[in-house]
């Protein structure tokens, strides 16, 4: 009897597997272009599907959560040429390039040096959990990443070979709620997500402030304000002017710190 109720369940996880690799939202070649789209507009949702698209766009390298000088990259897919010219004229040019499913495969940055660091990643694939980063490299270091899922198959923790941890809460709706993001050496760092944008942010004992302006016509938000709080009164502020194109993405950002201009940053897109 034991016997049989083991073959049973085998067979059940068994089919669930076919299922859900037969799932066109499900699998490697699937873009994130075809996954929201499902996500947006489906009702109900399927379970799987979701929780294949959360695995997704929660890797800490995703276009949805990755930024560069406080910008993010709003979902892009292919390649970002972004230039940034900071207040006394000095030059930096960087790229980042990502794949169909959003992820960051390659990123170059041009330090205040003018030395620039390529570094590289990969992501492993699970049929019922999706992607998940596996390793960064770069000429001077290589980082080997494990997730980490609960109960719900939620990926709830991402940890470092370098001693590095991200850790992630969920609504109970399955929306992200909070990222905790510790590096060895560094302050610990603390965002707060509504809607899956940062609206605060908790680092050194020093609290921020996430402000958008929101665009009617692509449904998406876009950052104009951080401002620094100390016992709810403001004490420095960053705003951002900015031109976003057709897609929701930004092509231009002045960015300044408390009315004085600190840089511009431009960017191109390709696929």
């Amino acid at each position: 009897m034991v016997k049989r109720i083991m073959m049973l369940a085998l067979v059940a996880i068994m089919t669930m597997g076919v299922a859900r690799a037969q799932n066109p939202y499900c699998n490697e070649q699937v873009s994130l272009e075809d996954l929201a789209a499902y996500i947006d507009t489906m009702r109900p949702v399927d379970p799987a599907v979701r929780l294949f698209y959360i695995n997704l766009v929660n890797n800490p390298t995703h276009s949805y959560r990755i930024e560069h000088l406080d910008v993010g990259f709003n979902g892009c897919t292919g390649r970002v040429d972004e230039k940034v010219v900071m207040a006394d004229g000095t030059r930096r040019d960087n790229v980042f390039i990502f794949n169909n499913q959003g992820l960051l495969t390659q990123s170059t940055i041009q330090g205040s040096k003018g030395i620039k660091t390529v570094t590289d990643y990969t992501y492993t694939y699970d049929e019922v959990l999706g992607f998940a980063i596996k390793q960064s490299k770069s000429k001077k270091r290589t980082i080997k990443y494990a997730s980490i899922y609960g109960e719900h198959g939620r990926r709830e923790a991402i940890k470092g070979s370098n001693d590095s941890r991200q850790d992630f809460t969920f609504t109970d709706n399955g929306h992200l709620a909070k990222r905790v993001i510790t590096q060895p050496g560094s302050n610990k760092r603390t965002l707060i997500y509504q809607d899956g944008y940062i609206i605060r942010e908790e680092v050194g004992g020093r609290v921020f402030r996430y402000h958008y302006d929101f665009d009617t016509a692509t449904g998406k938000k876009f950052l104009i304000a951080i401002k620094e709080l100390k016992d709810n009164e403001v004490i420095h502020e960053r705003t951002y002017d900015y031109d976003i194109d057709t897609h929701g993405r930004y092509t231009r950002v002045s960015i300044a710190m408390d009315g004085k201009h600190q840089m511009t940053i431009t960017r191109s897109y390709s696929d």
